[in-house]
């Protein structure tokens, strides 16, 4: 009899496991009944999102938290951001912690196998930067072969890196702002971010950080968009509605110049 409680209870604690971990995000009925948007992002990505002081408070800023308010202002509730590591968005919002991913996300294959995709808001283009001093080393993809090449952990460019070039010595990193110190204490021989945000941080290590002329990697088929629950229909109405608005009356346009800008004035 006692064999047989223990395997109920095992039995009863596993279903409830099953159950939170296919737990769906909020509908947007529920979310208008909360009154709060939460938007999952990983503040570390200029000019798509960083922390900076305002009003003596830390507050997330950038591209992706005014597409948010946009979307919040859109439903009629309140934003809360939820800053977190950039590998851990998918999995929080599919245990029903955040409602949105809103993070310079790209679109990709084996992400819509677990979450729904907006519309795109931007197509990314990757770069490659190195050392100054290295510049004249690296001016081919082939020149990468063997090379500790960084890169964002889960991020497009780590699935490139690990697709498409096999022969550099990858190494993953969980912060951008880790990227790009790690390339200036040579810890990695070169780095592959996104072109905005390598730009971004350029504008501070330009002395010692260089870009890689001549090659750029387009991934307009995976565009820049916001992720959500699988089948939440009516939430990705109103998301791709607001960035086709967005795009259509200028407003997106205006967004991206005047964060690239206010990164720039931080950097």
């Amino acid at each position: 009899m006692k064999k047989l409680m223990k395997l109920l209870t095992l039995v009863v604690f596993t279903l409830g496991l099953f159950n939170a971990q296919v737990a769906q995000a909020a509908t947007l009925d529920e979310i208008k009944e909360k009154g709060q948007l939460v938007v999952g992002m990983n503040a570390e990505y200029p000019p798509f999102e960083w922390v900076e002081m305002v009003d003596g408070k830390d507050q997330v800023v950038g591209i992706d938290a005014e597409l948010a308010q946009l979307i919040a202002d859109a439903i009629g509730v309140e934003l809360v951001i939820d800053n977190r590591a950039f590998d851990s968005l998918i999995p929080t919002l599919n245990t029903n912690k955040i409602d949105l991913i809103i993070s310079g996300m790209s679109n990709t294959e084996e992400r819509a196998k677990q979450v729904d995709f907006s519309v795109s808001y931007y197509d990314p283009v990757s770069i490659f930067a190195v050392r100054t001093e290295d510049a004249d080393t690296f001016t081919q993809l082939g020149d990468f072969n063997n090379a500790k090449v960084g890169a964002l952990m889960t991020s497009t460019q780590e699935h490139y890196l690990k697709q498409d070039m096999p022969d550099v010595n990858l190494v993953s990193m969980g912060k951008n702002g880790d990227l790009i110190e790690g390339l200036v204490a040579k810890k990695v021989d070169a780095i592959f971010m996104s072109d905005l945000t390598l730009e971004q941080y350029l504008t501070t290590y330009s002395d010692r950080v260089s870009l890689v002329e001549g090659i750029e990697i387009n991934n307009e088929l995976l565009g820049t968009s916001v992720a959500m629950s699988k089948g939440n229909t009516e939430l990705l109405e109103v998301v791709n509605k607001v960035i086709e608005d967005a795009k259509a009356d200028g407003t997106l346009e205006q967004i991206f110049a005047d964060s690239i800008a206010k990164a720039g004035q931080t950097e």
